[in-house]
C-alpha cells in the first residue's frame, strides 16, 4: 500500500497535478506526533529516537500533509539504515537573504553514505547496493518523492554523510508566518 501511495504521489507531482494548501503548522507538534508515531519502531531495534526543539513556539504557513510526509520518511529511512545508536530530529529557524527559513534536520548515527552515491538517492527507483542496505525493504522512492515535495514547499532537501558514521538530511523552507483572514 505504501508502495502504491508513494507512486501515486510521484505520478501526481510529475502530472503536475498536486496542489498544495497553506494552513497553520505547529512545528514542534507536527515533530512530536511523528516522533511518537515512529518511537515504537525505532526502539524495536533498540535505537533511541530523541527529539532537539526550541521552546518558542514555531509555527508557519505550509501544507501540513507535505511537510509531515517528508518528515516521515526521513525518519523512517533513518531508523531502516541505522543498526545501533540513535536518530536525532531537530527543528530551528535561521535569518537568510532577508527573511527567514525553517531548518528540521534527521540526525542519524547508522552507516553514512559515500559521496559518489549520494547523487543516486535522489533519483526514481534508486537504491544503493552495499552489504549494510541490501537487506532493506523498499522501492527506492520516497527520497526522490521528498525531494520534490519539499520543492514544491519552495524549500530544498540537502544531505551530508560521512562513511560509516552517518548521515544527516535536513529539509529547508521558507517561513511564512500563517495569518489569520480576519
Amino acid at each position: 500500500l505504501s508502495l502504491i501511495n508513494d507512486i501515486l504521489d510521484v505520478a501526481k507531482i510529475e502530472s503536475g497535478k498536486v496542489t498544495l494548501a497553506a494552513e497553520r503548522v505547529h512545528c514542534q507538534n507536527l515533530l512530536n506526533e511523528t516522533a511518537d508515531t515512529l518511537r515504537p519502531l525505532a526502539s524495536q531495534k533498540g535505537l533511541a529516537l530523541t527529539l532537539d526543539l526550541p521552546d518558542a513556539p514555531i509555527i508557519i504557513a505550509s501544507d501540513r500533509r507535505a511537510l509531515t510526509q517528508v518528515v516521515i520518511n526521513l525518519v523512517n529511512n533513518a531508523i531502516k539504515f541505522t543498526e545501533q545508536g540513535s536518530i536525532k530530529v531537530s527543528l530551528s529557524q535561521r535569518s537568510a537573504d532577508g527573511g527567514s527559513l525553517t531548518e528540521i534536520s534527521v540526525q542519524d548515527t547508522g552507516s553514512g553514505i559515500r559521496p559518489e552515491d549520494q547523487a543516486k538517492l535522489f533519483q526514481a527507483f534508486s537504491q544503493l547496493d552495499s552489504t549494510s542496505t541490501r537487506n532493506v525493504e523498499g522501492a527506492g522512492l520516497g527520497l526522490y518523492l521528498c525531494q520534490n515535495l519539499a520543492n514544491l514547499l519552495g524549500g530544498t532537501l540537502a544531505l551530508t554523510s560521512e562513511f560509516g558514521r552517518g548521515t544527516t538530511f535536513t529539509l529547508t523552507i521558507p517561513t511564512r508566518e500563517f495569518r489569520s483572514a480576519a
